[in-house]
């Protein structure tokens, strides 16, 4: 009986060696490099881009939920710049207006039989908090260049993404390109307030009856310095993205005077909710997390390996370690966000209503109807009312990494710059590629510009800002991408 366990035991440890020692990149990555169809480098004047980009941020392009706030005047004054600075695609590429003030080009190619591909971006920008514009180094819409940075509203998300797409392409035209396959690209003017620019053109797609054999869109980056133990720069294509939905909950009360309280005000009752909702975090499914450092194989350790590829295993404690790193733990679970409170109007009034609004954004595999279930669960009380706060969207379906677009976009990258890691990692946030679902198989989500924790921060934040020189990489992967169009 030892004998057969001692057996077992050294089974065990050999399937979890051989497991580790395999844990690494898929081979079908290799597959990407074909005969080069692109320059071996591509020269940019990276400070004549600067300074487009700059220019950009110059025009306040705030949406608002509320359209009838939006200053349309800037987006109308941004589209007359990007026209005067890209002659060729808006003379070439037949503009449109669709839904307002989003902005679609279509760049016929020369077989009308392939499946088009599109590029998106979205000239929107978020308001800066009032109030808080003395904390910016520089003006948040002055569009200033210093210290090796591009600084203002908009830089990182995602002008540079505009800007990047149509300098990429008036190169390409002057140089005399003609892609083999319809390129259009889309550029939306509400995706931070939902994206119905966006859906109009999905749903134009879908009325043509067309199929998108490639997207790309906004959401991944290179990240530096951002995952723990790695000094790599990482490349982060997102196949895929969470879901969003804002759920209130509101509980009543009498009311009265706060001298005289019942054993559980509104505000008791809503922040009990509150704390079992946090207590109670969403279950986790480590599927995407692993294969997100699958990818990273080769620069893990030997243990990192050990744990990671024996799921089947480790699992609970790869999920105790991932939960304390809250970028990790956003990749493996639908996350639970309280962001709003409000009770009484003074401190010596009890509320008559009190309310909280919690964010969910959620893993694929979940719906919004789900998460709404979970939560009634979660916090099993009548007194607590739940309903949806403002928008929400189910997760994105996820777009295959073997498939034809992840592999040269990642060899598009690698080429740009042979550093880089490149690896699959859902984004957490939300894009307008989501709404393209219905007429694409193969959407990506990665922007070229270079952020670390400090650029991070800068995003809906104060002092957003990309450097100079990750900007002409990001400009250069376009235009690479543009290139080799008829892989895609």
């Amino acid at each position: 009986m030892k004998k057969i366990f001692l057996l077992a035991v050294v089974a065990v440890l050999a399937v979890i060696v051989v497991r580790a020692l395999q844990f690494a990149p898929p081979e079908t990555m290799a597959s990407a490099k074909a005969a080069p169809s692109t320059p071996a480098a591509s020269t940019w004047n990276a400070d004549e881009l600067a300074e487009g980009l700059a220019s950009a941020v110059r025009f306040p392009t705030v949406s608002n939920a509320d359209f009838s706030l939006v200053n349309r005047q800037a987006f109308a004054d941004f589209q007359q710049f990007l026209a005067q600075r890209f002659p060729l695609v808006f003379s070439q590429l037949k503009p449109q207006r669709i839904k307002d003030d989003t902005l679609l080009l279509t760049w016929e190619g020369s077989d009308a039989s392939a499946q088009p591909i599109i590029l998106l971006s979205h000239q929107d920008v978020v308001p800066v908090i009032p109030g808080t514009e003395a904390e910016w180094t520089y003006p948040p819409f002055a569009g200033v260049v210093a210290d090796g940075y591009i600084w203002g509203r908009g830089t990182a998300d995602d002008k540079a993404g505009v800007m990047g797409i149509l300098e990429a392409a008036e190169r390409a035209l002057q140089e005399g390109y003609m892609p083999p396959r319809k390129i259009y690209f889309a550029f939306g003017h509400d995706e931070e307030v939902g994206g119905a620019g966006a859906i109009a053109v999905a749903e134009l797609l879908e009325a043509r009856g067309e199929r998108l054999a490639f997207l790309l869109d906004e959401g991944g980056i290179i990240a530096k310095d951002m995952i723990p133990g790695l000094n790599a720069r990482v490349a982060l294509i997102g196949p895929g993205e969470k879901g969003y939905v804002s759920l209130e909950l509101s509980a009543r009360g009498d009311g009265g005077h706060s001298s005289m309280p019942p054993r559980h005000s509104a505000a008791g009752v809503i922040a009990r909710a509150v704390k079992r909702l946090e207590d109670h975090p969403f279950p986790a499914d480590l599927g995407l997390t692993v294969e997100f450092f699958q990818f990273l194989g080769n620069e893990l350790s030997f243990f990192q390996k050990v744990l990671l590829a024996n799921e089947w295993l480790f699992g609970p404690l790869i999920e105790k370690i991932m939960s304390q790193i809250p970028a990790l733990n956003a990749g493996m679970r639908t996350t639970t966000a309280v962001t709003m409170l409000q009770g009484s109007v003074k401190d010596n009034v009890l509320p008559i209503t009190a309310s909280a609004v919690v964010n969910f954004r959620i893993l694929p595999g979940e719906t919004i109807a789900t998460v709404i279930d979970q939560v009634k669960a979660i916090i099993d009380d009548e007194q607590v009312s739940v309903a949806e706060y403002g928008f929400g969207s189910n997760p994105s379906q996820l777009s295959s990494t073997d498939s034809v677009g992840f592999k040269v976009l990642a060899d598009v990258i690698q080429d740009v710059d042979p550093a880089v890691i490149v690896t699959p990692r859902l984004v957490v946030a939300a894009t307008d590629a989501r709404h393209f679902d219905k007429v694409s198989d193969a959407s990506f989500r990665f922007m070229g510009v270079e952020l670390g924790p400090r650029e991070l921060k800068g995003i809906h934040g104060t002092d957003e800002r990309v450097s100079v020189a990750s900007y002409a990489q990001a400009v250069d992967i376009y235009y690479r991408l543009i290139l080799r169009a008829g892989e895609l």
